[in-house]
């Protein structure tokens, strides 16, 4: 095999022609720099409109963030819902024992807000806190107005431990987004 035409395929080890970029005999690519070559096919196309895909896809949870959640944010009115009453109430569920914590939410601020997330802490007759939790209320509260509300903790301690609690609002969304 002196031909300098001719060359040996290093997988098949058939005779090929030396310019050739794909083995006849077995089909498999001899140069990686070769654009029809499979592996160069999927880095050109491939890995762009990956990037392409997962940017889009940031924006677009960007943007729907904003939907769901618009200006102005709750964290820009610090305070401005306040629980001006409430109560603890101890209630036998089908999931087992609950806390409803109800009371009267006042809104101090020009914006509509909704879907409260109480933070709630609970003490024994000492003080000591026993329990911390977050709860939800789907609720709607207009700007100067006031709402009631009731939040469902899960207890972590014994009923008695739970001597007083202290709940505030830590955050809220404004009621010009999709919810």
């Amino acid at each position: 095999m002196n031909d300098p035409e001719k060359r040996i395929c290093r997988y098949c080890a058939e005779a090929i022609e030396a310019k050739a970029k794909l083995c006849p005999h077995c089909h498999q690519w001899l140069t990686l720099m070769s654009f029809r070559h499979p592996l160069v096919l999927v880095l050109v196309h491939l890995v762009p409109l990956t990037v392409l895909y997962v940017a889009l896809a940031a924006a677009l949870f960007s943007r729907l963030d904003r939907l769901q959640n618009p200006k102005p944010y709750y964290s820009e009115y610090p305070g401005s819902l306040r629980v001006i009453e409430s109560r603890m109430n101890w209630t036998q569920t089908d999931d087992g024992l609950r806390i409803y914590v109800t009371g009267v939410l006042t809104n101090t601020s020009p914006v509509a807000w909704m879907a409260a997330e109480f933070d709630c802490r609970f003490f024994d007759a000492k003080g000591v806190m026993v329990d911390a939790s977050t709860g939800y209320a789907h609720l709607y509260v207009c700007p100067c107005d006031e709402s009631a509300f009731r939040v469902a903790i899960i207890p972590i301690a014994r009923t008695n431990d739970y001597a007083s609690f202290k709940i505030s609002v830590s955050n809220a969304r404004n009621t010009k987004g999709l919810y």
